[in-house]
């Protein structure tokens, strides 16, 4: 997921490391908030794929700093995460549609409606087993029954946001 996002912000613009973390907290704090610790291993990875270019300056003081961009191999990768299909696992699955909806445009046409129905989809089902769970079990837990509520509140939000993008790509 934050490989996905690493990749799009490169290709909109070379940074540093410190401005890519500045950028994703920034834009895309909400959904998600990788640390450094996170980023230097994930650089360093894109980099050994050749997926970017790191390119290296020093400071006045002669302190190295690096810029990174991303390359054209970097830019197919990317696209090719995005039409990966991921794990239906709720959270992790949650976290990917809303980093791809948000890098939606790196994608053409076609692409992007593909992968809105297949998001549409995978939501549709997860919709459709919360509901059979809150219909099918005696919930004597309130707070279990407001969680899968919630939940179910989240997955129709995505399935209209995602109806929406598909109505803006057929006009």
């Amino acid at each position: 997921m934050n490989e996905i996002l690493v990749l799009y912000i490169l290709n909109k613009s070379q940074t540093t490391m410190y401005g890519l973390s500045k950028y994703i907290n920034k834009n895309y704090g909400s959904i998600t908030k990788p640390s450094f610790g996170t980023l230097q291993p994930l650089l360093k990875k894109l980099e050994t794929k050749k997926y970017i270019f790191t390119s290296k300056f020093y400071t006045e003081g002669g302190k190295p700093y690096f810029y990174y961009s991303v390359n054209p191999v970097g830019v197919d990768y990317l696209k090719e995460k995005m039409m990966k299909k991921y794990s239906t696992n709720p959270t992790q699955f949650l976290s990917s549609v809303r980093i791809k909806l948000a890098c939606l445009d790196v994608l053409d046409e076609n692409d992007r409606k593909k992968l809105l129905q297949q998001l549409k989809s995978s939501l549709l089902k997860l919709k459709s087993e919360t509901e059979v769970s809150l219909a099918e079990n005696n919930l004597s837990n309130f707070t279990h029954k407001l969680v899968l509520d919630n939940s179910l509140c989240e997955y129709k939000n995505l399935i209209s946001l995602v109806e929406g993008l598909e109505n803006a790509c057929n006009s």
